[in-house]
């Protein structure tokens, strides 16, 4: 029996106020996110994909069948009993495929009716994940980015097929059962070792899936497309890579000099974005122990907020000195300059007028805003933006990459095991290796 201890899942450590630190950057990070693996979302695993194409593909059907059923609610509900059964499989041991092993705990009603409220799964599930890939990877059809606005793609069908074809939960296919279950025609979901197979992130996707997956991303001639596929073949060339990480000044062959000037100029921006969080999160530890909640902008700022001002403000002037943003509008430009200011407090002004719930400036003081804390917190609780749910670092194993580099291409190093079929394996050795060297 493997137990295996991970971290904390942000989604479901998040109270009721969400702590996600945007600096009003959600766009300039996903441009640059997409520049570094276009389309790739926060994907790092098949069965996310899958689970929300098949949840469209229920939907569907179900409103084909005359009943009202909405995307998300579906694609969540099916989501949410893939997990359920992973955990009941798994004794409820922890897993970084499965949310909800908290919230799901004792939860032993899985009637569609009950799976289907928003208090039975966390609130940001993996379907949110998946949102951009689903139409990259041509699985579904849509007029724009709302889930609800998806209908499944005869290529998605296909998929859906290669995935889920050798299983057969009570005679029935899989979209077949699910169609009843959604309808409440039964709740016969929570037995079976075929629907079990299908659904559980934990489980392997049949091989004709994974090889059909693989097709879908690196496939087509569009730009994105062979960008994709490059930064696949390079992740793959480093799963056997000996250092502990490539450098800038040595391009891979298979990336072109234009996909590597974006990947680099992307990394010295998250350098600078995850360094101005970092100082935010200082700064509330620091007015969390203080018997009185505030820090005065009019005072000799803490030695430890000062040096993290001097990091930050370092980063930021190497990204202004490239002169290289690569989007129109220069919004990365235009941030890094304001963290390049001589003064640590006007840099921290600045920071607060992009701060949003966590914290909050009144005159010369900083105050505790509607979700402040007063501790350090998870980086995937403070940090990630709507661009990066479910972008998680996946296992404490060194990945030999450039630093700051684009969490996609990381996702894209596991995502890249698991259409090998070699992922469950590559997670729990160098989590055991990871455990022995500590």
């Amino acid at each position: 029996m493997r137990l295996i201890t991970w971290g904390l899942l942000g989604p479901e450590s998040i109270a009721t106020e969400r702590r996600t630190r945007t600096l009003n950057l959600g766009a300039c990070v996903r441009s640059l996110n997409d520049l570094a693996v276009p389309g790739l979302g926060g994907v790092w695993f098949g069965k996310q994909v899958f689970l929300a194409t098949l949840g469209v593909a229920v939907a569907e059907r179900v409103r084909d069948s005359g009943k009202r059923a909405k995307n998300i609610e579906v694609a969540n509900a099916i989501e949410a009993l893939g997990c359920w059964l992973a955990l009941n499989r798994n004794q409820w041991q922890g897993d970084p495929r499965v949310h909800g092993a908290t919230k799901m705990s004792g939860k032993y009603d899985l009637a569609f009716a009950q799976v289907r409220k928003p208090s039975f799964y966390v609130t940001q599930p993996m379907r949110q994940a998946t949102i951009q890939p689903l139409r990259a990877f041509g699985l579904v059809e849509s007029s724009g980015e709302r889930f609800n606005g998806f209908t499944c793609s005869p290529v998605g069908e296909e998929f859906i097929d290669e995935v889920s074809r050798e299983y057969k939960p009570y005679r029935q296919s899989v979209v077949e059962h699910l169609v009843g279950w959604v309808r409440g025609e039964h709740d016969k979901v929570k037995s079976s070792d075929e629907l079990t197979g299908v659904l559980s992130p934990i489980e392997p996707m049949t091989a004709s899936g994974r090889e059909f997956l693989r097709e879908r991303v690196i496939g087509g001639s569009t730009g994105d497309a062979l960008r994709r596929k490059n930064a696949l073949d390079w992740v793959a060339s480093l799963s056997t890579y000996t250092e502990a990480e490539t450098v800038w000044e040595t391009r891979p062959g298979m990336i072109d000099e234009d996909h590597w000037r974006d990947l680099h100029v992307g990394a010295m921006f998250f350098l600078v974005r995850d360094a101005a969080i970092r100082l935010l999160d200082i700064i509330e530890a620091q007015i969390g122990n203080r018997s009185e909640p505030r820090l005065s902008l009019s005072e000799p700022l803490p030695d430890i907020i000062a040096e993290s001002c001097s990091e930050l403000r370092l980063l930021a002037e190497k990204f202004v000195r490239k002169g290289c943003d690569p989007k129109p509008g220069l919004a990365a430009a235009e941030f890094c300059r304001e963290c390049s200011n001589p003064s640590d407090v006007r840099i921290i002004e600045r920071l607060l007028a992009r701060e949003g719930k966590v914290l909050k400036q009144r005159g010369n003081d900083v105050l505790p805003g509607i979700a402040f804390r007063g501790a350090a917190v998870e980086k995937a609780d403070a940090a990630r933006s709507d661009e990066e749910v479910g972008e998680e670092t996946q296992s404490g194993q060194m990945i030999p990459l450039p630093p700051g580099i684009s969490n996609r291409v990381r996702n894209l190093y596991w995502f890249n095991f698991d259409l090998r079929g070699e992922l469950d394996d590559k997670l729990f050795s160098s989590t055991q290796e990871g455990g022995e060297s500590s």
